[in-house]
């Protein structure tokens, strides 16, 4: 497959790198306060927000209130959508560095520096 092609299979919303952490976490980990997966990424509030209001929007994952000792708690999962997407993306990207590696497109050494 040629990179161009694979470039396109990518998954826009996963490529985000705050939207990509937040969803392996939760395929590594399963599903968290979002308390938990604030403080793990050390992200502020409004940016996780904005971001797992925009994976709740694409499907990706699913927020649930739940009552506790200590008052309510939101809960965050991935869906079978996310996760597949999340596996998806694994692949697409395991694929693209397979081409470069084997068409020899690594960077090249400048003058002047070790190894």
């Amino acid at each position: 497959m040629r990179l161009d092609e694979l470039l396109r299979q990518l998954d826009s919303v996963l490529m985000n790198p705050n939207r990509l952490l937040i969803v392996a976490l939760l395929y590594l980990l399963g599903p968290k306060k979002e308390s938990e997966v604030v403080k793990a990424l050390g992200m502020s509030w409004g940016k996780f927000s904005t971001h797992a209001a925009m994976l709740e929007r694409e499907g990706y994952l699913v927020r649930k209130k739940v009552f506790t000792r200590k008052g309510y708690r939101t809960f965050i999962k991935l869906t079978p959508e996310g996760r597949e997407a999340y596996r998806r993306l694994v692949r697409a990207l395991r694929e693209f560095l397979s081409q470069v590696e084997d068409s020899g497109d690594r960077p090249h050494k400048r003058r002047g520096q070790g190894l």
